[in-house]
């Protein structure tokens, strides 16, 4: 074990004492801990959680214009069925597996929100809690551990290593969490979701160019025409066989769009899966692997011991 003599131990008061006055005043502290390399850090991470931000408020606002309009066709089915073709019920049942997992995708886009939403709150606040908390309190630890009777002086002194160590992985560990997810994002993931939400967008136009209100009421029209009684029974007669033709063609109009409809919305299904992979993995899974990988380095670190300065003294 080191020897800590007294003269040592003067010294490294000394410089803890110097560092604990710097970093109590705001100037000193800013100069020290806020200048240009630590901003340009937190800039760049704050940048790339604004992208994630802007990426997943993007898809969640298409996802529910999806959802809208598919509740648009599903309350509108009665308007359907006085046309006898049959389609409406097959159309809510086409829809449904594509409505239910945009309500799923939904809520998963919903915890990517909050998950970026506390990225960006973190790395507002960690300078804070790094430097003019854990900072701090480590060194005010560490001067006591210098003075502190020998029996208490290692453990104390171990507490203050601790604290100090865990300021300066507090400090980057949500900036790193963010540059990483950020390049994985683009070495990976951006492709993909970049045509998911292309294709996902087309076919939400698509579908909006076919809403049932567009459609309208297929009965409309439909309706035999009151002879007058000056009207013959040919005249009748031709109005009944337009009007029944006239049905068929609507009929058959309304049948094709909507098989264009369900098309189309059972095309998005696999657009909305890859965005769940995507926004999973970049918002929820590798920020959490990425955390738990710092936090098992710092265990690591911690456990093996930090030696920035003697602990044991034989002479006192």
């Amino acid at each position: 074990m080191t020897i800590l003599k007294g003269n040592q131990k003067i010294v490294w008061s000394i410089v803890i004492t110097l560092l604990l006055f710097l970093s109590l005043i705001p100037d000193s502290r800013k100069m020290l801990f806020e200048d240009h390399l630590f901003k340009v850090v937190d800039s760049t991470a704050n940048h790339y959680v604004e992208e994630g931000l802007v990426r997943a408020a993007a898809a969640f606002a298409t996802a529910r214009t999806f959802n809208a309009i598919v509740s648009v066709f599903q309350e509108s089915q009665l308007q359907l069925e006085p046309g006898g073709v049959g389609v409406s019920l097959a159309l809510g049942a086409a829809l449904d597996p594509a409505n239910d997992l945009v309500e799923r995708f939904s809520w998963i886009m919903l915890v990517s929100l909050t998950s970026l939403g506390i990225q960006k709150l973190l790395i507002e606040i960690t300078p804070f809690v790094s430097i003019q908390i854990l900072l701090t309190l480590s060194l005010v630890i560490l001067l006591a551990g210098l003075w502190s009777p020998r029996s208490m002086r290692q453990n104390v002194i171990q507490i203050g290593r601790v604290l100090l160590f865990s300021a300066l992985l507090i400090r980057f560990a949500v900036p790193a969490i963010a540059y990483l997810n950020q390049q994985i994002y683009v070495a990976f993931l951006e492709e993909q979701h970049n045509q998911s939400i292309q294709a996902l967008g087309q076919t939400v136009t698509d579908l909006e160019k076919h809403q049932i209100t567009d459609l309208g009421d297929s009965s409309a029209g439909t309706q035999p025409r009151e002879s007058a009684d000056y009207e013959g029974w040919w005249d009748s007669l031709k109005a009944k066989v337009s009007d029944t033709v006239d049905q068929g063609k609507r009929t058959l109009d309304i049948a094709s769009r909507l098989d264009a409809v369900k098309q189309a919305a059972l095309k998005i299904i696999d657009r909305i899966i890859d965005l769940i992979v995507v926004f999973v993995i970049s918002t929820i899974v590798l920020p959490l692997l990425f955390l738990w990988g710092i936090i098992k380095f710092g265990s690591l670190v911690i456990n093996r011991g930090i030696h920035l300065f003697p602990t044991n003294q034989k002479h006192e």
